[in-house]
């Protein structure tokens, strides 16, 4: 019985850690695939442009892009431009070297890296720059509001005071 019983529990166990191994290299994936409908995104885990990370800022662990081609909004004499948002993932351990960072940058240009939120494995920042292009009109916010509460459904936002 002991032979039968042993094989079984080796088993049990190997297929559950593979299983655990298979969810923490998926967690980036799921910023995809929770997206709504029309919005393309782009998880990006090498070969950085720097463009995408706010100054002054380590290389982080993925970049997401978000774009919704299917919506417009105006900005600045008649331009038209797509909602969008970029995200930087950071390893969770980092959390309180990244926030007195984003703490120390507040003084200084408007793409400065700000606090979006976090899961269990990542700290996510992004940029007033990185969210539609830097535009802040109610047209611009209403066009990336589902996005916004999607993503809510996987990642907390805790009150920082920056």
């Amino acid at each position: 019985m002991r032979t039968v019983i042993f094989p079984i529990i080796v088993t049990t166990l190997l297929i559950s850690f593979s299983c655990d191994q298979e969810e923490k290299n998926s967690s980036l994936e799921e910023f995809c695939s929770i997206a709504p409908d029309e919005w393309e995104c782009d998880l990006i885990r090498n070969d950085f442009n720097p463009e995408d990370i706010p100054q002054g800022t380590e290389d982080p662990v993925a970049i997401i892009k978000y774009i919704n081609r299917s919506r417009e909004f105006i900005r600045y004499e008649n331009t038209a431009l797509n909602p969008s948002l970029v995200l930087d993932l950071y390893p969770i351990d980092q959390k309180d070297e990244l926030i007195d960072f984003i703490k120390s940058q507040q003084l200084y240009s408007w793409c400065i890296p700000t606090y979006y939120g976090e899961t269990e494995d990542y700290f996510i920042i992004t940029s007033p720059c990185f969210i539609n292009n830097g535009t802040f009109t109610e047209e611009a916010d209403s066009l990336i509001q589902d996005l916004h509460i999607a993503l809510e459904k996987i990642m907390i936002r805790n009150d920082y005071y920056f």
